[in-house]
């Protein structure tokens, strides 16, 4: 990631270079440092607004009542082995914290979903046809709630930061479906080969 990092820095000098705008290059690497801690101070309000109201949907069970609610279309979903069965509750508990828009809670769920999966395949090299769709799911991801995308809009000064809910929503529910289909219809393939 280095390399390409300043394989990035070193493009844009040259670029600048090139069209003899030094000044400015010189004026936006100097800047960008500060920008970008004006950006994150500016984002911590709204982020500290959706963590709190995110963690309250925790504790009070909603996100372990949405993941009750999947259990049992995400069963007949999953293209288990034998064993991987045993992380359907990480599974649904990633999922949940997912489609509320709570990212970071999602992660050790989705972690150790994953961990489990493998461990019941033993040595194998490639993942399963679960751990795919898993992770196809936990990418597309249907966010009820896009909590990033708000607080970046309000912090941009959108007179309606919100009012991107529907359509993420929407877009969210096509991708994921799509991401479905193509995992079912990929294992489908392997079957026949």
């Amino acid at each position: 990631m280095n390399a390409v990092f300043c394989l990035m820095l070193l493009t844009g000098v040259l670029a600048a270079a090139l069209r003899g705008d030094a000044s400015g290059a010189q004026h936006a690497l100097l800047s960008g440092g500060g920008e970008a801690v004006t950006f994150c101070l500016e984002m911590a309000g709204a982020y500290a607004f959706f963590g709190g109201l995110l963690g309250v949907l925790r504790e009070s069970g909603v996100t372990a009542a949405l993941a009750a609610a999947l259990r049992r279309p995400l069963m007949r979903l999953f293209p288990f082995a034998p064993g991987e069965e045993r992380a359907m509750g990480d599974i649904c508990m990633n999922l949940a914290a997912d489609i509320l828009g709570m990212g970071g809670a999602a992660t050790p769920a989705g972690l150790r979903a994953m961990r489990t999966m493998a461990g019941a395949g033993g040595a194998r090299a490639r993942a399963s046809d679960a751990m795919t769709l898993f992770l196809v799911l936990n990418m597309c991801s249907v966010q009820l709630l896009p909590t990033t995308m708000i607080a970046i809009r309000a912090q941009a000064g959108a007179a309606q930061p919100a009012d991107i809910v529907l359509p993420t929503l929407l877009a969210t529910g096509v991708q994921t479906l799509t991401g479905i289909a193509l995992c079912k219809w990929a294992a489908r393939g392997e079957e026949s080969a």
